[in-house]
């Protein structure tokens, strides 16, 4: 079976799509599997790239912008990987975010023993999602007092996402799937907003526009 006919038939992928509308901010339940694929067909040297400035969010922070998360969703498929000879999870996490339009969208950071990057959503009529990963396998890195220069292997994408619908995101050794759930806004940051006249938050995670 094929690497991503394999990953196909583990999903349990739901039609239910909703869209929100670009002047509003949703929070969503957040659900990231990355696994590693332990025998990858493709072995070319990986192009080199400059890292990033650290996200501004990272999972575990509370904020008006990021609350914690522990229920996991996607358990059974994160398992059925665990299970399979040919894949391995590097990491597993859930959180709940505010998202707005593209504009105001925060980066959240990916950090893991074999994986790093940020992740970032927005809305722009509908949800998109833009991943920015690369997996850590040891390739040695060039620095200096300005840039650090990495040749590891690296998923870059965005897309246009539908929110409750479990999306696969490929790369020759390593992979991504995520799961966006509308939620209510959380209670801490109900009791924090000072100013609640300048979030546009639809009520019990009710979406704005349906697509």
């Amino acid at each position: 079976m094929t690497f991503s006919r394999f990953i196909r038939t583990i999903l349990f992928i739901g039609f239910t799509s909703i869209a929100v509308g670009a002047q509003a901010q949703q929070w969503y339940h957040v659900e990231l599997i990355i696994f590693e694929v332990l025998n990858p067909t493709d072995n070319e040297q990986s192009p080199a790239f400059t890292l990033q400035t650290p996200p501004p969010l990272q999972v575990g922070m509370a904020n008006k912008f990021i609350q914690p998360a522990a229920n996991k969703n996607l358990e059974n498929t994160a398992q059925r990987l665990r299970n399979s000879a040919g894949y391995r999870v590097i990491s597993h996490q859930t959180w709940q975010q505010a998202v707005g339009n593209r504009n105001s969208a925060q980066a959240v950071a990916v950090e893991a023993d074999r994986v790093q990057g940020q992740v970032r959503f927005h809305i722009a009529t509908y949800l998109h999602a833009s991943l920015d990963l690369w997996l850590k396998d040891g390739v040695r890195s060039v620095e200096s007092d300005t840039f650090h220069t990495l040749h590891q292997p690296r998923l870059v994408e965005m897309r246009r996402i539908r929110s409750r619908q479990v999306h696969y995101f490929d790369h020759p050794r390593f992979g991504a799937l995520l799961q966006l759930i509308p939620v209510s806004t959380p209670d801490q940051v109900l009791s924090s907003m000072t100013e609640p006249e300048t979030y546009s938050l639809p009520s019990a995670g009710e979406a704005t526009t349906t697509e």
